[in-house]
């Protein structure tokens, strides 16, 4: 059994991580395949319709962790030569904070040659959160210093762009535009976001791929980075490892078949969480469902 003063550090630590990442995007060690929720741009880089569903369990073990789960759907449509899709992500950080964020995106996608692409998208939607924080109270007789329940819905956009040639995809996007940094623990709408990516696929062999990535993200007055290697055989199974500096080391698994994909990753916190918030999991399940091609081909698409 965890002993009073881990338990006291672990409060500390949830107050500050909350607090530094409460109302900062999503960073998922399975993002990249699906990001229609942090660069809307992405938006339509399948012919097919692709649904994706993403459950993020952090630190396991603990009591009220934070847990995240995000849905992607989206899909090319030639006629306007433009994606269409929707994201919706749920947050639960702790027992007094949970997040809803939707959007409705949009792509159009602007062929330059057969092998390069630019697509620029926009996304709006509304962010709702719930702040009670007398759900913390042990006390029946509560404590009337502790701020009352809240509950607010804000609009929310985001934009960006993505190139892929070559085998390299670039993206760049900010999301909750027009928000600007929350000054208090608690405001109702987390502050803009800015993200970026570079994404390399090389062909070892005819059954082997690798694709080193880096990944950005500012937010909260704080720069992120992940690292990322992922290997694939055959197109259809790959395993890869990323590296967070003082945040995490995770490493992921997974399968396709048939229509559907499914994946895993392990988080093992690094720094200054590492003796108190080890194990993080995620679990991935996408599908794509196939619709009538009219000759567009899609070479670019790197998954």
């Amino acid at each position: 059994m965890m002993s009073n003063k881990r338990k006291i550090v672990f409060v500390l630590l949830i107050a500050v991580v909350s607090i530094t990442y409460g109302q900062s995007g999503i960073f998922m060690t399975q993002q990249w395949f699906s990001r229609v929720n942090m660069n809307p741009a992405a938006t339509g880089n399948s012919n097919n319709i692709d649904v994706f569903l993403l459950n993020r369990q952090q630190w396991v073990g603990f009591e009220n962790a934070p847990r995240t789960t995000i849905l992607n759907a989206h899909s090319y449509f030639n006629t306007i030569q433009s994606g269409l899709g929707l994201s919706l992500a749920f947050d639960k950080l702790g027992v007094s904070y949970q997040t809803t964020d939707a959007t409705l995106s949009y792509a159009y996608h602007i062929d330059l040659s057969e092998e390069i692409l630019l697509s620029l998208g926009l996304a709006g939607g509304f962010f709702n959160s719930n702040w009670d924080p007398r759900r913390n109270i042990m006390s029946e007789e509560g404590d009337p210093q502790v701020g009352e329940k809240k509950k607010l819905t804000s609009a929310n956009f985001n934009t960006g762009l993505e190139l892929n040639l070559y085998g390299v995809t670039f993206g760049l996007s900010a999301t909750h535009l027009f928000n600007s940094l929350p000054e208090r623990l608690y405001s109702g709408k987390p502050g803009m976001e800015v993200h970026s990516y570079l994404r390399y696929r090389i062909a070892i062999s005819q059954n082997i791929d690798l694709a080193p990535c880096v990944m950005y993200r500012n937010g909260n007055r704080s720069n992120f980075l992940d690292f990322n290697m992922t290997g694939y055989y055959q197109k259809k199974f790959w395993a890869g490892l990323s590296f967070r500096p003082n945040i995490a080391l995770a490493m992921m698994v997974g399968v396709e078949h048939g229509m559907f994909r499914i994946g895993y990753s392990y988080d093992r916190s690094v720094g200054a969480l590492s003796s108190l918030a080890a194990n993080t999991h995620e679990f991935m399940l996408s599908a794509r469902i196939q619709k009538p091609q009219k000759g567009r081909k899609t070479t670019r698409f790197l998954e």
